[in-house]
Parts: C-alpha cells; structure tokens; sequence
C-alpha cells in the first residue's frame, strides 16, 4: 500500500511551486504515488559547467554526477527540491519515472532460428542491457572454458557497485559464489533477456541466442520490477563509458518503459538517450511496452465537449492521469464521481487548482509550456481521504473554451503500476507505445505471434498520423519464448522485452560485421536500424507498411545481412572489388519466361543462380563464355545466345529480372549558368578538379581529342575498358572487354604524333561521341576556350559499354535495333569497373551515368539503383545521374482508383511500326485489382486476377496478338503490385488495360512503355501524365539526380522528365543549364546539343571541383555523397514565385556561388599554415612558407 501521507507531502510541495517553477519541471507519476523518501533522485539540464552544478547541489546537501552533454543526475533531500529548481543555471528538472520490466506471461511457446556461424556470432561486440540484473553463474553466459563472457555488471539496487570479469571469473571459481559477486536476479527478467540475445556456451543449442560470442554488460537499475529513469540514465554513461574502454562497439538493449510523459521525446530521459544515440558509436534498442490492450490510452480530435469514462478498482490509493492537448485550445476540466457528484467546470490555468469530491480529493495542475514542449502537462491526480480512492465509473468532461482546434492524449500509468481494473473504458490502441521507446534515433521494437503471424495484443503501438516517422521500427517473436532463467534453468516468457534481444542480438551482428570486421566503419546505430527496416519482412497482404503496429515488418536477420552486404556493395572496398548482391532477393525472385534465338552468336548477358564457385569455372571453361560471381550464389554470365541452353545445364536457373529494361543515352554556355569558371580562376580556391577522378560510363571517348590531353600532350584518361572489344585477360576477376592503361593510351598518342596508327595500339573509339560530349563539358582543357569544361584538370576513368544485341532487344521487345541501346547488367559491371579503379588508385571520385529506362518500378529499389545507392554510402564518391528526357513523351501515366468496383481505363494508342511491347502497370500496396484487355476491335479478356497470372497467354483471334501477363503481388522489391505484359504482333489501334478496384485503400497505379527512342512515334498513351517521368536509375535514392532547364531564359524544358518518384521522393535533386550546349565530338570539331546529359555533366564537373575542395585541398576529408548534396540543394536558386521543392526544378538551379556560399556558413576551415597570402596593390600573392 502507498503511503498517503507522503503523498500529501509531495502534493504539497508541489503547491508550493510558483508556475515559473512549474514549467521547469517535468512531474511524474513515481514522484506523486510512489516517493516516501527524504531524499529525491532527479534528472536535470544546465549550460553551466558540471563543477558549477556539482557546487549548487552540494550547498543543497545532495550529490550530483554529471552525464555528459549538459545532463545530470541530483540526488537531493526533498525539501530543497524548490531551491534547486529556482536556481537560474539549472534549465529544466525531471522528476524520477518507474519504468517497468516488459515481460508479460503466457503458456504459449515460441522457438527461434538463431544464426549462428564463424563470421556471425557478436564476437568483438559488447552487448549491454539495462534490466533487473543477471545469473552470472549461468552456463549461457560462460565460455567453454568455463570463464564468463561478462565484462561488468553494474549493480545500482546495491549503490552502484562495479563488479568486473576478473571478480566474477573468481566468484565462479568458489564454492560460495556470491561472496564475492554479491549481484542477484531475483525476478528472473534481465537473465531472460540476456538469454535471447546472447546465451551460448555448453548449453543445448535450441537455446543459444542471437549473437552466442558476444561480450554482455549488465546494468541493474531494477527494484524489484520497476526502475528509476534517473538510473536508468546512469546505466547508459557507464555503458558508454566501458564501450569506450573496452575499444568495442556497444549495443544496448532495454526491456524497460512508462507511460509516465507526452510521447513525444520531451521528457529528459528521453532527450539523454536520444542525445547519446546521435553522438555515440552506439545501437540503443528498446522494447514498445506491454500497453497495447491495457486500456491506458485515450485520445482524439478535441470537440465542443469531450467526455472520457474510467474505471477505478476498490484498491487504488492514488491514480495519476496525464493530459496533453494541442497548444492553442484552451479547456476547462469537470470531474464526476461514480456517486455522480461533480467538481463542477474548472478552468485549466498554470499553477494547482485542488478540492474534494465525495470520499476523493482531486488536485489539477497545468506547468505551462516547458524548454523541451511547448504545450506543457496538464496532471490529474485522484486520492482517497480515508484510504482508497472511491471506486467504480468515473467522467472527466473537456470542454473547449475557444473557436481554434486540436487534439489531445491521456493516459494512465503503466500496467504495473495499477489493478488490471483500472483504465479507460473506451480506450485508443494507437500511441501506447512506452517511453523511451518513443525516442526517434533508437530502435523501438514491437512483439508479434510468428506462429499465426498476427500482432501480439499487448504490444504497444505507435501514433497512427501519415507523415511522421513510424513507431515502433521493427517487431519480432514475442511470445512463449524460451530463455536462460536464473539457478542456471530455462523457461519461457512473454512481452516484448522477449521481442527486443532478438533484435538487440541481429544488431550486434551487423555492427561485428561492419565495425569489428573492418567492413563499414559507420554501421552503427540509425544505419543499423536502415538495414533492420529495409530487411524486415512484409508478409501480411491486409497490412500497409509502415503500420503502428507492425512498424516496417518483421526481423529477417538474414535478409539484412544481404542487405548490409550491399553497403560494400557491388564492389567491396578493397582492391579485388569482390562483389555482393542479396541472395535472398534473387533467389526469390519471380521467374519470367524468356526465349532466346537459340542461332544466334550475339552474347547476351544473364544472371544465373548457381551452387558454387566451382559451377562458375566449369562454365568458364566453355568457349566464348565469361562470368563473373556477384555473390556466393549468383553470377552475371556473358555467354552466345545459342549456348543459353549450356549454361541452364550446370546453373540452377536463369534469373529473368529487368528484361525489359533497356537503358537509352540522355542526349544531350550552360556551364556558365553554373557558375563553375569563376572557381577555376578563383586565387583562394583555384577549383579545376586536381587529383579527382570522373569515371565516364558512356560511348566511349576520342582519347586523341587534345580537350582530354595535358599541355604536354600526355593523356588525362587513366583507365579505359572497351566492353566491345574482345581481350584474353582478367579485369578485376572479370575476362571480358580490354583495358587500356595511361601508358598504353600515351603510346597511343606518341605513335600519333610520329605518323603512325594510335588504334594499333589502343583501338577504342567513340563512334557514336555521346561520351565524348559529356566528357567535354565535365573536364574539357580548354584548347577551345569555348570548350572548356567545369573541371578542366580532372582524371577521367572511361568505359564504353557494350550495346545491347539484337537477341537482348527481342527478349525486351525492343523493334528498333539501331538505337543506342544498353543492358543494366553491362552498366552494372561498369559502375564496379570504376569504383574498383577508383579504389586501387586511393582517388575522390564522380561517376556519372547519362542514360536511363522507363521499364522499372520508379521507387529506387532496382538493381542499378541499390548498386549506386550502396556505392554513395562510401566515403568520397558520387554518383550524377541525369533524368532523362522523357517528360513529354507520352510513354507514362497514372491516375487513382477511389473505391473496389471502380473501373479506370488504360487507353495506348499502337502505331502502324509497333510490332511488339512490353508495359508494365504498378498498384501501390496494399491495394487489388483485377484486369481486363480490350482490343482495337473490342474483343475482351475479362477479370485477370493477382492468384492465378503467372506467364498466362492470350490470343486475340481478330488481331492474331498474342500476349503474355505476369500478375505479381507482392513484387519482391517493393510489395506493391506489378503487372507485367508482353504484347506480341500487336496490331494498330486503341488497346485498352481496364483496372477495377477490388481492395482499395489509396488505389495509386501507374504505367509505363519504353522510352520514346525504342518506339514507333504514333505509339503514346492517349492520357499521358507528365510527372513521375524520370527514367531509372536517377530514381536511386543516394544519387544525385538532375533535371535540366533552358540557361539562356531560366525557362522550364518540357522534355526534361519530371518527378517525383513513384513513391513521392523528391526527384529530381537539382536542375542545371542543358540547352544548346556548344560541345566537342571525336575527331576535334564541335556541335551544339541539349538534354538533361548536358545539365548532368554540368554537375558531375562541379562534384568534382567541390572533391577537391573537401579531399585534394584536404578541408573535409572523408566527405560523403549524402553531404555534397545538402551542399549543393542549400545553395541552388530559385525562381520568384515557385514553390520549392517541386516536380520540375527539385530544390531549385544549381548554383557553385551559392554552394561555397553555404559551405562558408556551415564549415569551419582549418588554419592553413603551409602558404603565406598578401597583396601588392592589386597582386595578389600566395606563396608556400618553405621557399
């Protein structure tokens, strides 16, 4: 029973408090209902210095340990509780909250398929938990030596004792174990949770955790089932602090919450752990809470009167309900007993407003706004006045007292804390998610039924508001999981801090594969929770991810550890560039049938799953085919089209993704528009691209043209690999094409200029010149003054790809075969070539991709797309990718499905040329539809539905077309819908794709054909849309895409595609001058040319001046894509009158001025000692110290 006297004595105090005090304190229910001691514990934030601090609580005869970064824990006698709040350092105060352990009973059972393996096991990662402490005698938690894997435990219900591996090692060796470790367990909880994460050892191996080598750390905060958060916060620093020590990366992992707080990370606790989370090497991991069916949460939109029914059990001495309401609308509060006897209308105003109602006293309190939340908290608290509040059915009545809207949140303390009688009769489910678990940067985890795949009802959920970020983050198995318990045992519980180790576990994995394996130095912490979420499974088709309750999706280890391979990408960082692709993703990926002319000699390029490496060199062996292994199961092979048949043989499939997509050149003074020449000359800067490499992934380029040669005449090109023609050598793992070295190409040169033949000796050339242009305007010498490029100093890094060859065109239904035309695979295999370059020569690097497809899901989840995505996470390097010009090509539309049963027809009007064509329609999830295909002369196929489609033909007996329909639902990338059609021996006319709604939530769908230059010119949607026309792969996530503008007028170009993604990203980033751009050609004259090429290369010539900058010049080394583009979205211009971002122009034009003049706000430059700088009159002079 509670101590009603000592609450009256913390009620007074608190009616004491003036309002100013009031809104530098954050109350609790701990405080109000639970404190009877002399001495207060509080959580406090101050700009002055800890021995400042540390000085004004002595003088209150308390002590103070400081936290870092501003926060401190107090421990004061309370009755000076008032003094320390008026003191002016002290900026805000919170008062203890319980936090309760997360476990919740149940019989039935859950088993867990661990990972484990010598790559994947948590060794070199220490994983600290926060909890009611551990059973180090546990042989989980022991070596098979027999010595124990603790490094600490921390032991706070004993004053903070620190007992280390050395004492408990000895413990374990004595008969009487707890003389020396005197730290027990004695609800059983934190040894569970340890268990699930971390048990390994001579255990039975059904029982091993996540991560069975790790190193555990264990804080105990717990008395009994509850913890303070002012230890709570404690037990973070230490762990911070012995991560440190210990020179490991830390993972952290709380079973712990309240509902003590607004849910909106204000709370002190919450505002530390976020802090910590965003500075610290660290992955913090807490569990949502058990409130999910509790009853706690009521909340809504405020009406003219709002009226809130709860019950109260028979034994409740003091009930605390907290109030959060919208900041503008003002309330009155009216209470009304189960005896139906009323406090009448109280205005709620800052300050304690108290009376009594019946058997019950009442006190209301509003703080006013506070540092960390403007509404402030309105606190409502019932206590009895012979013992027991009275029981039964009470009403609080909320009336708005003005014309302005808003909402509000209540709620009851946490399960624990209250008879299982006692909650709100008409509860909300949304937003009973537990604090800290509410904290943005951590990751939340929820509980779920793997066995029926359903949410577990106790899991607390999430806010149910589009547009913010979506809590919890991820669930997992909650329920009937067995685990260590204490007296070396094993059981079974249930909650969702059963739920949160197994996520804690997959993080300490991925942190020892990055971190402690020397793979991604960064994979810690948000980045760790990126490859969580991307990999989580979606398996519930009625649920729309992200979801309050599901978060993104279930834990699939496996399925990030594929993903967080990606990070390394197609391309590890090192100098083998070993590539990775998801296995997982490929194996499951849907088949296509494909037919391929089986006389043909033409190579093709195809993914085949494969058994093993040694399957690969059997292939090998084979003549005229090459392959590369992009992942333990998967190789991109290159092989004749009639020896297909010989590879399907020894390979275990052929993999038919993105067979219709084929990429297409974006062909192309906007380079004056940039701004770029005025830091080529610039006497601070003297920007030009030094010691940068630009890889160029085009047609080639005129090596002999003298825009790519040095004043000496030696060559500016330090690779290039000519996919086209054929060599006998390896190139990064890969026998196929021919590289030219520097000195190969100055042979070249050198032979030419001595009258002899350079193709003798480097025989690339660039018959088409796209690459060539490009080239010019990124980094053109300047031989031509009117040809000078943005980065006249640059290194160039080529390769010409290999065109796609009639039998690749006929498997995409490609007609036209004398476009230039282009596989993904051949450009994927370009993008590794670079970057591989890039990696041996220790150079920043620009790689720039100037084509793009329509055929794909326009989300950023392709195979280019991850490819470059993971590429840009790497330090240095940048990735420009134009969007095309296919904004108004009629190849594209969309529109909207209102309601199931609604029709919306797809109308493409076929020219008299089209043979064949591929289309592709997306639904976004988790909406249904079902097809129907109307010919030209009306015949119909009728209700073509996602269960039975998969290769289906139909004929057209009119028109004799024949088409072939895949209904994919879930597509695997996305989880959207596809419908995929091949159309064959199409015959002009209207075609009409008629979707009727069968589910519909938000009925999105989109359509696409290839880009124009693949099709014949009548061929169009008759309802073309504009928008969502940027061609893959500019879609890519961490790619800096662009648009292009006329320079000349600032005038919007209709061709440029436009955005956004289909998925609302915005794209494109930036737009740039693309409009009759004066350009070099092979053989040294000049032409004049537009497109969105143009305004890319443009900003692929400023990427690398701004390299420079940041690497060569050596003032932000380590600089990362993710930064240049903030850089250069910052400081575009904008046009008066437009709203910015937008679908044309992204965040405005680029503008170089406007990027440096960001930089110079934001940077803060390193003193440079090595030069002296000085005027004489108008010289000026900068000249090194050691002349």
């Amino acid at each position: 029973m509670v101590n009603i006297e000592g609450n009256l004595n913390n009620l007074g105090i608190l009616k004491k408090m003036t309002t100013s005090i009031l809104s530098k304190l954050n109350i609790s229910h701990s405080f109000l209902a639970t404190n009877n001691d002399s001495e207060i514990e509080v959580s406090i934030i101050s700009g002055a210095s800890p021995s400042e601090i540390s000085k004004i609580v002595e003088n209150l005869n308390g002590k103070y340990v400081d936290l870092g970064y501003g926060y401190g824990i107090a421990e004061i006698p309370i009755e000076n509780l008032v003094a320390l709040a008026t003191s002016p350092e002290i900026q805000y105060i919170e008062l203890p909250k319980s936090l309760y352990a997360d476990d919740y009973e149940s019989n039935r059972a859950s088993c867990i398929t661990q990972l484990n393996s010598s790559e994947f096991n948590g060794k070199g990662v220490l994983i600290g938990f926060i909890d009611t402490g551990i059973d180090y005698t546990h042989p989980a938690f022991r070596n098979p030596d027999g010595t124990t894997r603790i490094e600490y435990i921390y032991d706070l219900d004993e004053g903070g004792k620190v007992y280390t591996k050395e004492q408990i090692n000895e413990a374990l060796k004595s008969s009487d174990p707890y003389s020396i470790v005197n730290s027990t367990d004695i609800t059983g909880h934190g040894t569970h949770v340890v268990g699930i994460a971390c048990a390994g050892g001579k255990i039975d191996k059904q029982y091993y955790g996540v991560a069975p080598e790790s190193s555990i750390a264990m804080v105990k905060v717990a008395r009994s089932r509850f913890a303070l958060s002012t230890q709570i916060m404690k037990g973070i620093k230490f762990l911070i602090d012995k991560g440190k020590e210990l020179n490991m990366p830390l993972a952290i992992n709380m079973s712990l919450s309240t509902n003590d707080g607004a849910h909106n990370g204000s709370s002190l606790l919450e505002q530390y752990i976020s802090t910590v989370s965003a500075t610290e090497r660290v992955t913090i991991v807490i569990a949502a809470g058990n409130e999910g069916e509790a009853a706690h949460h009521v909340g809504g939109t405020l009406e003219e009167v709002n009226d809130v029914y709860f019950n109260i059990s028979s034994d409740e001495s003091i009930v605390v309900i907290n109030l959060y309401k919208s900041i503008l609308p003002q309330l009155s509060i009216e209470l009304i007993s189960p005896y139906g006897i009323g406090t009448g209308e109280i205005l709620v105003k800052e300050g304690v407003n108290e009376g009594t109602i019946g058997n019950s006293r009442y006190s209301i309190y509003l703080t006013g706004p506070k540092p960390f939340d403007v509404s402030g908290e309105i606190g409502i608290i019932l206590t009895g006045i012979n013992g027991f509040v009275s029981s039964g059915q009470w009403k609080i009545t909320l009336r708005k007292l003005n014309k302005y809207d808003g909402n509000f949140d209540m709620w009851l303390p946490i399960s624990e804390g209250l008879n299982v009688n006692t909650k709100f009769l008409e509860p909300v489910v949304y937003n009973t998610l537990g604090i800290p678990a509410t904290v943005k940067n951590v990751i939340s985890v929820g509980s779920y039924n793997y066995l029926v795949d359903t949410i577990s009802p106790f899991s607390g959920r999430g806010k149910r508001v589009n547009g913010q970020y979506i809590k919890p983050d991820i669930v997992a198995p909650g329920e009937g999981i067995y685990s260590s318990i204490p007296n070396r045992a094993f059981d079974k519980k249930t909650g969702t801090s059963m739920a949160t180790p197994q996520v804690t576990g997959a993080a300490a994995l991925m942190m020892q594969w990055g971190i402690v394996n020397g793979n991604d130095p960064y994979l810690y912490g948000e980045r760790v929770k990126y490859f969580l979420i991307l990999g989580s499974k979606k398996t519930r088709q009625d649920i729309e991810y992200p979801d309050a309750g599901w978060g993104y999706g279930e834990l699939c280890l496996r399925e990030s550890i594929n993903l967080v391979s990606q990070t390394l990408g197609l391309g590890l960082r090192n100098k083998e560039s070993k590539v990775i692709l998801m296995d997982d993703y490929l194996k499951r990926a849907d088949e296509i049938n494909v037919d391929y002319n089986s006389d043909s000699k033409d190579k093709i390029f195809l993914l085949a799953e494969v058994s093993n490496q040694e399957v690969l060199k059997n292939l090998l062996k084979i003549q005229d085919i090459e392959g590369v292994m992009i992942s333990s199961n998967f190789a991109v092979i290159i092989t004749p089209a009639d020896k297909v048949d010989e590879v399907k043989k020894l390979a275990i499939r052929i993999v038919n993704i993105e067979v219709s997509t084929i990429l297409t050149l974006n062909d192309i003074s906007p380079v004056e528009a940039s701004g770029a020449p005025v830091f080529n000359t610039n006497p601070y800067l003297r920007l030009n691209g030094r010691d940068v490499l630009v890889g160029v992934i085009d047609t080639g380029i005129d090596y002999l043209n003298k825009e790519f040669q040095m004043e000496d005449d030696t060559t500016r090109i330090v690779r290039l690999w000519d996919q086209t023609i054929q060599g006998d050598k390896y190139i990064y793992g890969l026998k196929y094409g021919v590289e030219y070295t520097e000195d190969q190409i100055n042979q070249a040169i050198s032979l030419q200029t001595s009258g002899g033949d350079p193709y003798s000796i480097v025989p690339s050339k660039d018959e088409i010149g796209h690459g060539t242009k490009v080239s010019g305007i990124i980094g053109g010498r300047g031989i031509n003054p009117d040809l000078k490029g943005v980065a006249p100093d640059c290194k160039f890094v080529i390769v010409k790809l290999s065109r796609t060859t009639k039998v690749e065109l006929d498997a995409a239904l490609i007609d036209k075969m004398d476009v230039p035309s282009y596989s993904p695979w051949s450009v994927l295999l370009g993008i590794r070539y670079v970057v591989s370059v890039a990696r041996e020569l220790n150079k920043p690097l620009v790689l720039f991709i100037p084509m793009g497809s329509n055929m794909g899901s326009h989300t950023g989840n392709g195979i280019d797309e991850s490819i470059i995505d993971n590429y840009s996470t790497q330090a240095e390097t940048v990735i420009v990718v134009p969007v095309g010009n296919q904004g108004n090509t009629d190849t594209h539309t969309e529109g909207i499905i209102e309601k199931a049963g609604d029709i919306k027809d797809i109308e493409i009007r076929i020219g008299e040329r089209q043979k064949n064509l591929p289309i592709t329609i997306w639904i976004n999830k988790p909406n249904r539809v079902k097809l129907s295909i109307i010919s030209p002369t009306g015949e119909i196929i009728d209700n073509i539905e996602a269960k039975n489609t998969n290769n289906r033909r139909i004929k057209f007996l009119y028109e004799k077309t024949e088409m072939i329909v895949n209904f994919t639902s879930p597509e695997l990338s996305t989880g959207d819908t596809l419908i995929f059609i091949r159309a064959y021996n199409l015959r002009p006319g209207i075609w009409k794709f008629r979707l009727t709604g069968e589910y519909i939530v938000e009925g999105n769908y989109y359509a696409w054909i290839p880009q124009r230059e693949l099709i014949d010119d009548e061929t169009k949607f008759l309802n073309p849309v504009e928008y969502t026309t940027i061609t893959l792969p500019s879609t890519s996530n961490n790619a800096i895409s662009v648009g292009y503008y006329n320079q000349n007028n600032n005038s919007i170009v209709s061709e440029s595609s436009n955005g956004y993604t289909r998925y609302g990203n915005i794209k494109p980033d930036i737009v740039a001058g693309g409009s009759n751009a004066l350009v070099t050609i092979p053989g040294g004259a000049t032409s004049v040319m537009s497109g969105s090429s143009v305004a890319g290369a443009v900003v692929a010539g400023c990427c690398a001046l701004i390299l420079q900058w940041a690497v060569t010049d050596g003032n932000y080394p380590g600089i990362y894509s993710s930064q240049i583009k903030t850089y250069i979205i910052s400081g575009a211009k904008t046009r008066p009158g437009d709203i910015y971002p937008n679908r044309q122009w992204g965040y405005g034009m680029f503008d170089l001025q406007g990027v440096f003049d960001w930089i110079k706000q934001t940077y803060t430059p390193r003193i440079n000692t090595d030069f002296e700088e000085y005027r004489v009159k108008n010289l000026f002079i900068r000249k090194p110290r050691d002349l």
